[in-house]
């Protein structure tokens, strides 16, 4: 919003433009205006907040405005993203939006009052002008008094569309009508909205802003889509999949058995060579008899599956609940042996989990495995281990607590001591990410927490502390929060690590997919975040927190750090002291890292992307060059078996397409990339399936080409081409637009998409219809099928669009019933961003009834008993004749039916209420006196003995005993200071324990004695 000086008048633009997701709305494109005030302009009238931060947990995000206007922002833009209300603000993020629709009657319109809602549509863009005199003609339209009069004008929308100009007069005279009390003379003060109509139309707002809809969604075995399954009856659990170093064969394992298959030939029934492994009969014994299920847990379940080196894999399985590990030769894809013919195999005690339900993670390091798991039986150890024969074996210390209960979810290699001769001279590091119970928030229910750790290659333990133990071992949180209101996506589920190259470590970036343990939006709520290599190296190079082990409670440490820094690796600084091994680390440094092991500053970040509705488990990130640069797309599996595939773009992440890959049910378990084939592998409990990553052929014009927006395609020489596989030798002969999918600017020259988007033209003369005849009174649908979920469907009959008295379902089909009037032609046109296409076109036309010659001899009846068909069409038929009405069908039989059954269910329910009512019935058919077969009345039951019965209703001689009697309740009094008398409930007046109280009368002593507990008192009434 912009004021102008000396005009007495305020221009109310958008400064700013949010795009919106056009699944949001299939009617029309809307956008939201980000007002920023200027100096001197619409302080008087606009209520901004005075604070940035619009929204709370408590408040649902609304910020509303009491007792007045609160004051402006002076100087500074107000925040982007923010709504202005009639009675608050609601403040929205970036990507926010809106479907004009879905908001209540007096929000909706272009309104100019800077204290309304302002919902701006496609058609009405910005434009922003220091005075009146450089808006465009025919925008403003005073009403009123004139201009040079002074009077006021009222805000409204120009034809042009392309701004809202208000009077500054005007809009403080709306706001002070919105406020309580004040009202317009001669019209009533519109009332503001309450704080719910606020809270629900913020929460619609934030909903709105998180969801992305994917733009294509295609079925399962969908046509549309080459998708490849495999899988092999009778087994299950496919939980390790790997690929050979040239993409040829790609290893699964599942329970007892492990498979390889030729990725060139993957289809159900292929020919793949198989390995089973399965548990010994011995080992399955022992695992039933300490109490396990025979047929869930007491089998081998392959939880690892890694390259060793050239010629042989490495795996381990549980074995029922004794994990073992076994060497794989590649040539002959079978288990190593010894001379004797026994399968080699090591104790899996740390590398591999007992439970196959147990999520572990594991890396192999020029051949040294470094493995996150549990290493016992009951699953409460759990450890950080790396193994191997020539150097010691290393692991984290559990009596320190470096762990608490974490869930592993992945783990990398990244080589950072390249390039070989750097100043710093640092030592490679292995990073693990697992979710785990944080310790230092001292909440009522454990609070679960994400987790990124390091070790360092070279740590080799120390001397005196820490033997055989890490020494630099140090873990952060890592936080994916949302951005308005801070809520955590605490639960990390799978994390992908992408390197542009081993040189380029410092540009990585760690992409992980998140849940949280509250589900804020629904049961399936899920974020994607990413995390800079930088943000992790400034968390880890802060301050640390430190615990106090008596106490429990955590704190950060400010004091002086040891020398050299605990937790980091063998650099060119600790060689300057001479410290060449962590053998050699002093006491003092390694005594300070086992209660400092966690940093004080989490690595933070804010959602890519966020669903509320949809939880993702497995997330691989491929780097694909574009035309004009490169662009990170996000494969993202779901927990019932779709695959998301989508693209990180500057305003956030657009999903391309979403794919079901298995049925429902079956969740994605794990993803695998075949970076150089351009493949990504699924994984769910019966099958893995094989998806290309581009499906260029799906779009059939340069318009549906450029909206794609997917890296892999671009439209040249009349198709859309996979332009990742070859790049094109002319960039110029080819369109794409991975940014702004600007269709009308790249497909101009192809001719494939009309110049003008938003004029809507009938088809040119000779385009093929498909021919449909209707009978009279017949109905038929006329279907319309989008490719695009964003795109918004508009139906023409005989090149005017429909208007409301036509039916159209929600999945875009026409209904149409037989009248001439329906005749015509239909069309049915996609639009989006500017691009539209022919979806359908049909040639409607009604059928007239054949009439012959009226029979003579036959009665026609002309008066009332003549039954007439109705026609069910809104429009009076000038071919209904009387020979035609005569012939048509008649609804007789149905009639008699239908009032058949109201009749049986009116007698159904008379006798209903006669049995219902039946004793009242017999009272009055009875003869005599009514009022004898009334019952006497009788106290309430809270006024009766203790043990239910009435009292004898002769009267006693003692007249205390009579007052007993008539009140039925005895106490003792109490002595009680003298006061204003006390209300006492029914409950008061009652005993405090019933079973201790009676009343007793003495045949030698008339006054009755009254028991309370154990004592006995003579009661006096």
């Amino acid at each position: 919003m912009a004021g102008a000086r000396g005009t007495g008048r305020m221009v109310c633009g958008c400064s700013a433009w949010l795009a919106i997701p056009r699944g949001l709305s299939t009617r029309s494109s809307t956008r939201l205006c980000t007002p920023v005030p200027q100096a001197g302009g619409c302080s008087s009238s606009c209520p901004f907040p005075s604070s940035e931060r619009g929204l709370s947990a408590g408040a649902a995000g609304v910020q509303r405005s009491r007792g007045g206007v609160p004051p402006p922002y002076r100087g500074s833009p107000a925040p982007a993203g923010h709504v202005l209300g009639a009675a608050g603000t609601a403040q929205l993020g970036l990507g926010a939006s809106v479907r004009e629709s879905a908001l209540p009657g007096s929000l909706r319109g272009c309104r100019c009052a800077c204290n309304t809602l302002r919902v701006c549509t496609a058609e009405q863009r910005p434009w922003v002008g220091e005075h009146q005199g450089e808006l465009p003609g025919g925008v403003w339209q005073p009403s009123g008094e004139s201009r040079a009069g002074g009077g006021r004008a009222s805000p409204r929308c120009g034809s042009g569309g392309r701004t809202r100009v208000c009077s500054a007069r005007a809009a403080s005279r709306e706001a002070a009508e919105a406020r309580p009390g004040s009202a317009r003379p001669g019209m009533a003060a519109r009332p503001a909205l309450p704080v719910v109509a606020h809270s629900v139309l913020a929460a619609l707002l934030l909903s709105a802003a998180q969801e992305r809809v994917p733009r294509v969604s295609l079925p399962y075995d969908s046509a549309e889509r080459v998708v490849q399954r495999f899988e092999v009856p009778g087994v299950s659990n496919y939980t390790a999949l790997l690929l050979s170093p040239d993409g040829g064969t790609l290893y699964l394992g599942a329970r007892e058995l492990l498979v390889a298959i030729n990725t060139s030939h993957f289809q159900p029934g292929a020919p793949a060579r198989r390995l089973l492994w399965s548990a010994d009969e011995e080992k399955k014994k022992q695992c039933v008899f300490k109490g396990k299920d025979p047929q869930r847990d007491c089998h081998n379940y392959i939880k690892m599956l890694l390259q060793l080196n050239s010629t042989h894999l490495y795996t381990c399985g549980t074995c029922a609940f004794s994990p073992a590990c076994a060497y794989i030769n590649v040539q002959h894809f079978s288990l190593e042996r010894d001379a004797s013919g026994k399968v080699l195999l090591e104790d899996g005690k740390g590398r591999c989990p007992f439970d196959p339900e147990y999520r572990s993670t594991a890396v192999m390091v020029d051949g040294e495995l470094y493995a996150g798991t549990v290493s016992n039986f009951q699953g409460n150890e759990p450890t950080i281990y790396r193994s191997q024969e020539s150097r010691i074996a290393l692991k984290t210390e559990n009596s320190l607590n470096w762990l608490q209960d974490p869930v592993f979810v992945g783990s990398a290699y990244l080589r950072e001591s390249l390039p070989a001769g750097n100043p710093e001279g640092d030592d490679d590091k292995v990073y693990f990410f697992f979710s785990e119970t944080g310790k230092e928030f001292d909440y009522f229910e454990n609070t679960i927490v994400s987790r990124i750790a390091r070790v360092c290659k070279g740590d080799q333990g120390g001397e005196r502390v820490l033997q055989r133990r890490w020494t630099t071992f140090l873990k952060a949180q890592l936080l994916c929060s949302h951005p308005e209101d801070g809520f955590p996506f605490n639960v990390v589920q799978d994390i992908f690590v992408l390197t542009p190259g081993e040189l380029h470590w410092r540009e990585t970036l760690f992409y992980g997919v998140f849940t949280s343990q509250w589900n804020k939006g629904g049961l399936g709520s899920s974020a994607v975040c990413a995390f800079p290599m930088r943000s992790v190296q400034r968390a880890f190079s802060g301050l640390y927190k430190e615990v106090n082990r008596e106490t429990q409670q955590w704190y950060t440490d400010t004091g002086p750090v040891p020398e050299p820094r605990p937790g980091t690796c063998i650099t060119s600084h600790t060689r300057h002291l001479k410290i060449n091994s962590s053998l050699q680390m002093p006491d003092r440094v390694l005594n300070f890292i086992k209660d400092h092991f966690l940093m004080d500053s989490p690595v933070r970040s804010q959602p890519l992307l966020l669903q509320s509705r949809l939880r993702y488990q497995q997330i691989s990130v491929h780097r694909a060059q574009g035309l004009h640069s490169t662009y990170d797309v996000l494969f993202l599996g779901t927990d019932d078996g779709r695959l998301h595939k989508a693209v990180r773009v500057n305003h956030g992440v657009h999903i391309i397409e979403e794919i079901r890959l298995f049925p429902a049910g079956q969740p994605v378990l794990q993803l695998l990339l075949d970076q150089d084939q351009g493949l990504v592998y699924a994984a769910t409990y019966t099958a893995v399936a094989q998806v290309p990553f581009a499906n260029c052929s799906l779009y059939r014009s340069c318009g549906e080409c450029v909206l794609a927006r997917d890296p892999f395609c671009a439209w040249s020489r009349g198709a859309c081409r996979r332009a990742t596989l070859h790049p094109p030798a002319h960039p110029q002969l080819w369109a794409q637009d991975i940014e702004d999918a600007d269709t009308e600017r790249l497909c101009q020259l192809a001719n494939a998409s009309q110049p003008r988007p938003r004029i809507l033209l009938p088809p040119a003369s000779g385009t093929p219809c498909q021919r449909i005849q209707l009978l009279p009174n017949a109905v038929r649908p006329l279907p319309c099928q989008l490719l695009s979920n964003l795109a918004s469907r508009r139906w023409l009959h005989d090149g005017v669009p429909i208007n409301a008295s036509y039916l159209v379902l929600p999945d875009g089909a026409l209904i149409l019933v037989g009248s001439p009037e329906r005749a015509g032609t239909y069309e049915c046109w996609s639009l989006e961003e500017g691009f539209r296409k022919l979806m359908a076109s049909y040639c409607v036309s009604v059928q007239e009834l054949a009439h012959g010659p009226l029979n003579p001899g036959r009665k026609v009846s002309t008066g009332r008993d003549a039954l007439e068909t109705v026609s069910t069409s809104r429009s009076t038929s000038a071919v209904g004749s009387t020979a035609a009405r005569l012939d048509g069908k008649t609804y007789w039989t149905e009639f008699l039916v239908m009032c058949v059954l109201f009749a049986a269910a009116v007698l159904v329910l008379a006798l209903f209420l006669l049995h219902r009512h039946r004793d009242g019935m017999k009272a009055l058919l009875e003869p005599g006196d009514p009022g004898r077969h009334q019952k006497p009345p009788r106290k309430p039951v809270e006024s009766l003995p203790l043990n239910g019965s009435s009292l004898p209703s002769t009267a006693p001689e003692h007249k205390g005993y009579q007052a007993l009697q008539d009140n039925y309740i005895v106490s003792t009094p109490v002595h009680e200071p003298p006061g204003p008398p006390r209300a006492f409930s029914e409950s008061e007046k009652r005993p405090l324990h019933v079973r201790d109280s009676f009343v007793e009368v003495s045949p030698a002593c008339q006054r009755p004695r009254v028991r309370l507990g154990s004592e006995i008192q003579d009661s006096v009434v």
